[in-house]
């Protein structure tokens, strides 16, 4: 009898430490997924914002050629977010966001061949992964826009009821861009939320003034959004499996307090799924290619 107890006391004991080993190599393999998916969801985002407002010279200048856009434009709580033309300010939502996530437009021009500016030369390409081309396509009866891409960054839900980012790139016609038709891709699985404030220039002196979120500068009409100067990017990052202890509570930090709005504003609390590991993405994009004019202008 004290054999056998003996033996079923060390059986247990093999047992805690393979549960112990299997749940630290969970968390591991969780933590490097998450670390794996938020880095490349910011690359992504940064580099689009980073090139936002580009526009070869030759295309910017020619004759009857559309008024600059804004390099980007923002809407708060924002999901399937879609470009109705006609309107100055044209990107609009089609649902409250997912968590509240953000939804950010980011206009930019590719580079084209020398005898045909729609047709890409290979260099440049939008967040669908396909090559850019100086100028896009017209639809029937207007002329093209002033740039040739306008990528829609937001979060959605897939069919498995995860979340993700996703970017919504013009249709191709050939290896034209149409200026009247999008389509959407996931860029990375896991993506919870996407907050971001927007670095303004108040005064015109080329410098930020100040951060702000995207309802709070609607108030200044389209055309203030010639005025960003910079992108603050928040991604909050899901894993996959439930590495946490039941009922634990997360509070992730989304922006440093600037004494202007409450906290809840500035943190995100998920409300589902508790025991799945999240990490907090942050980073500050600067605009290489600001607005060419200020409201004034444009």
């Amino acid at each position: 009898m004290v054999g056998v107890a003996l033996g079923m006391l060390a059986m247990l004991a093999v047992l805690a430490c393979l549960q112990v080993v299997r749940d630290a190599y969970a968390s591991v393999v969780d933590s490097v997924l998450i670390e794996e998916r938020g880095q490349r969801a910011l690359a992504i985002v940064s580099h689009a914002i980073r090139q936002a407002g580009w526009i070869p010279a030759h295309v910017a200048l020619a004759p009857a050629h559309a008024a600059p856009a804004s390099p980007v434009e923002g809407r708060d709580d924002c999901a399937l977010p879609w470009l109705q033309s006609g309107l100055q300010s044209g990107l609009q939502c089609g649902r409250s966001g997912v968590h509240a996530s953000d939804a950010l437009l980011v206009h930019v021009s590719g580079s084209g061949l020398t005898a045909d500016p729609t047709l890409p030369d290979g260099t440049m390409t939008d967040c669908g992964g396909y090559p850019l081309p100086a100028r896009a396509v017209a639809a029937e009866g207007s002329r093209p826009p002033y740039h040739a891409s306008a990528n829609l960054f937001y979060i959605g839900t897939g069919g498995d009821g995860v979340p993700q980012l996703l970017c919504r790139y013009p249709s191709r016609q050939g290896n034209r861009v149409r200026s009247d038709a999008h389509t959407a891709g996931t860029l990375v699985r896991g993506v919870e939320t996407m907050q971001l404030r927007y670095g303004v220039d108040i005064d015109g002196d080329g410098a930020l003034d100040r951060f702000v979120p995207a309802d709070a500068w609607h108030a200044q009409g389209p055309g203030g959004w010639h005025r960003v100067r910079a992108v603050q990017i928040a991604l909050v990052v899901r894993g996959d499996r439930p590495t946490l202890a039941p009922g634990t509570v997360q509070t992730l930090r989304l922006f440093p307090m600037d004494g202007t709005d409450t906290a809840d504003a500035y943190t995100f609390q998920p409300t589902t799924h508790s025991r799945l590991r999240r990490r907090a993405f942050l980073t500050t994009v600067r605009l290489r290619n600001p607005s060419p004019c200020q409201e004034a202008l444009c």
